[in-house]
């Protein structure tokens, strides 16, 4: 049977993250989302979530699987992500991504671009008993060439 409007495909593009854990990041990217494209883009795709969907927005994919492939699961992105809002962090460290360049999205609105490989080691200490807010200090203290 044909797939005139190209789900399987669109699903596919989520491998090798599991369908179960799809929503997760999705929901967990409504509250982060590594761009923004737009007031209705943005509202139709949280809708679409809320009921029970995934987006195919590629940026936000791409963002899931570079994060699950250096250890963090949709909720530990989101611990990870609430934790980098202590505005004293901005100031104490060069290396937290507010001082990097912004991505523009539509409207002009700039997104924190957040790199997961930068931070590979906050999954590692979290899980091994670190609180969310000292993983978060020792990997934006650890220097840039490790």
């Amino acid at each position: 049977m044909s797939d005139p409007f190209g789900l399987a495909e669109a699903q596919a593009k989520w491998n090798p993250i599991p369908p179960e854990r799809r929503r997760r990041w999705c929901r967990t990217l409504l509250d982060y989302p590594p761009i923004w494209y737009g007031t209705f883009a943005m509202i139709a795709t949280r809708q679409h979530i809320l009921d029970g969907g995934y987006t195919n927005i590629d940026a936000w994919i791409d963002l899931a699987k570079r994060a699950e492939a250096v250890g963090f699961t949709p909720e530990t992105w989101l611990i990870f992500r609430q934790s980098l809002q202590r505005e004293y962090l901005i100031e104490d460290f060069p290396s937290h991504p507010a001082n990097r360049p912004k991505r523009l999205g539509n409207g002009g609105i700039e997104s924190l671009v957040v790199d997961p490989e930068d931070f590979a080691d906050w999954p590692w200490m979290y899980e091994a008993g670190y609180r969310a807010s000292e993983s978060t200090v020792r990997s934006l203290a650890r220097p840039a060439d490790l």
